[in-house]
């Protein structure tokens, strides 16, 4: 599967005024080997963290990219859209089981990182979370937009992306019901949830 490279940053008022800024990367990336997409929205919650999602082939090409003499000129183009210097930005790498592209390109997308408790394994999260989107999607929760999926943090172990596409953060907490709240309890005794947040993606073209 790909690798999504994913990072956050509080957003300029240039961004807030102009969202197309995100698509500022593409003078960089459009042209790399092994670049699929590029995602850029701010989170719905306080909106004004600013989250910018790469999709590359595998890590070796976007090594290759980063390896090219352009490619710091992302960060360049980039600080009219950062409150701050794009050169301390964070950079995380997920790999996702299934195809992310469904959450991605709903109207608003559930970003939950979730870390397993001590002692726990990954396989026992995963028994839980692959029943339990099943459940989700044949319970046709109102604006929804199946299916969700997960992915591990590269080098970070233990560390999990969760994601499901909506049509707006207020359809998320409406499917917190008695058909899920057994599944839910069951994650969080596996996992602790490190943030949870909804972010209104849009694909940089």
């Amino acid at each position: 599967m790909p690798v999504i490279e994913i990072t956050s940053f509080e957003a300029s008022e240039a961004l807030l005024v102009n969202p197309s800024l995100f698509s500022m990367v593409l003078d960089i990336v459009s042209t790399a080997e092994g670049f699929i997409s590029a995602y850029g929205g701010l989170q719905v919650e306080d909106k004004k963290t600013a989250y910018l999602s790469l999709t590359w082939e595998s890590m070796e090409c976007y090594k290759r990219a980063v390896a090219n003499p352009r490619y710091p000129e992302m960060a360049t183009k980039l600080s009219a859209a950062i409150v701050g210097n794009p050169d301390t930005l964070d950079y995380n790498f997920v790999e996702f089981r299934k195809d992310h592209t469904p959450s991605f390109d709903a109207p608003v997308t559930e970003l939950c990182t979730m870390q397993l408790r001590e002692g726990r394994k990954a396989e026992e999260l995963e028994a839980v979370l692959e029943p339990m989107h099943n459940v989700i999607a044949a319970a046709g929760f109102s604006g929804f937009h199946p299916p969700p999926t997960y992915g591990d943090f590269v080098g970070k172990s233990g560390l999990f992306l969760v994601t499901s596409g909506w049509d707006s953060a207020k359809d998320h907490p409406a499917a917190r019901n008695n058909t899920t709240k057994p599944w839910v309890d069951k994650i969080h005794e596996t996992v602790e949830v490190v943030s949870l947040v909804h972010v209104d993606f849009h694909k940089c073209t």
